[in-house]
């Protein structure tokens, strides 16, 4: 990540770069790569002005505070661009939500059946469907909630697509199915 930041009318202190870059981090944990951002610090009579323009997962967020301390400018501004980030990424996961992945899990289940009477395993239906990311836990909890047998995400911290299940005795197991290049090294 490339970061920028420009002081106008202000001596930048250590202190006050390492601040704002430390706030920066923070919006992270919002997005998946943040490739670059610019931030400005001025001072215009009493009033202490902060703007970021924020460049990460194909697009462009800015926001601009104004306080009586640069300290809180910048805290502002932070609250500002981490809103329009936490905005954006629930609207990209509420557009993904297009077939519940219950489906899957009735398809399955009737086949299991089929093998249990002796009846040859032949699929009779195939459907396709986006998979969800999510996190483990989050995962874990739509598959208790909805009371699955196993659940198909796509794994936040990892990218990898993995499966939760029930076991036996209430605990809940995971596959994580990784590509052929790592799962050699």
């Amino acid at each position: 990540m490339k970061v920028n930041i420009t002081a106008r009318h202000i001596d930048l202190t250590p202190a006050l770069k390492e601040y704002a870059e430390k706030k920066l981090m923070k919006a992270k944990k919002y997005v998946r790569k943040i490739t670059s951002a610019h931030i400005i610090l001025n001072v215009e009579k009493n009033r202490k002005i902060a703007e970021i323009v924020l460049h990460a997962d194909g697009q462009d967020v800015s926001a601009k505070s104004v306080s009586g301390d640069m300290y809180g400018a910048i805290d502002l501004v932070m609250d500002k661009i981490i809103k329009q980030l936490r905005r954006h990424r629930n609207r990209v996961k509420n557009h993904r939500r297009i077939l519940p992945y219950s489906v899957v899990a009735d398809l399955a289940w009737e086949e299991m059946q089929g093998l249990d009477q002796g009846v040859s395993p032949l699929i009779t239906e195939s459907r396709e469907v986006e998979i969800a990311e999510q996190s483990v836990p989050d995962a874990v909890k739509y598959l208790r909630d909805r009371d699955l047998s196993f659940w198909v995400f796509a794994n936040e911290e990892t990218g990898n697509l993995s499966i939760v299940y029930k076991k036996e005795g209430g605990s809940y197991g995971m596959i994580t199915i990784k590509e052929k290049e790592e799962a050699e090294n």
